[in-house]
């Protein structure tokens, strides 16, 4: 599915759309160039999944977990950031996320996947999510579930 999101307002609504979709299991890979809206997205996507207090970037400690809910269930938020894992060797890109990636009380959010090791970037079933610079406001995202 492709969507023109043309500000913030419209990126948070997509998020909002997003969360209420997910049951828990789910592992979605965020793409796109620096500053296309993928942290922000899971911001807006963390905060309708009843996360408390600042969510920010992974970047320099690689993953960050929070607490969220959907519906009544507890749910554990996996924001893992894999831009610095670029020029890593494979097998030094092990996070421990093979404990916990697709479990049914977990979402893992993956920004830059393709930095992943080869066991995130063969995980299956994922959403795939790709956001595409416009200008600075809008943005094209396209959904795919693989």
């Amino acid at each position: 599915m492709k969507y023109l999101v043309k500000n913030k307002e419209e990126t948070k609504d997509l998020a909002i759309k997003i969360a209420q979709s997910l049951k828990g299991g789910e592992v979605i890979f965020a793409k796109g160039p620096l500053g296309s809206g993928k942290t922000y997205f899971f911001q807006c996507l963390g905060k309708a999944l009843k996360v408390n207090g600042i969510i920010n970037s992974p970047t320099f400690n690689l993953i960050k977990i929070y607490f969220g809910k959907i519906g009544k269930k507890d749910l554990s938020i996996y924001h893992v950031d894999c831009y610095r894992l670029e020029d890593v060797p494979e097998r030094n890109k092990d996070l421990g996320l093979e404990e916990v990636i697709g479990e049914e009380n977990t979402l893992t959010y993956i920004e830059w996947p393709m930095y992943a090791s080869t066991y995130i970037k063969e995980f299956s079933p994922r959403m795939e999510i790709e956001f595409k610079y416009i200008d600075e406001n809008q943005r094209e995202v396209i959904i795919d579930e693989k």
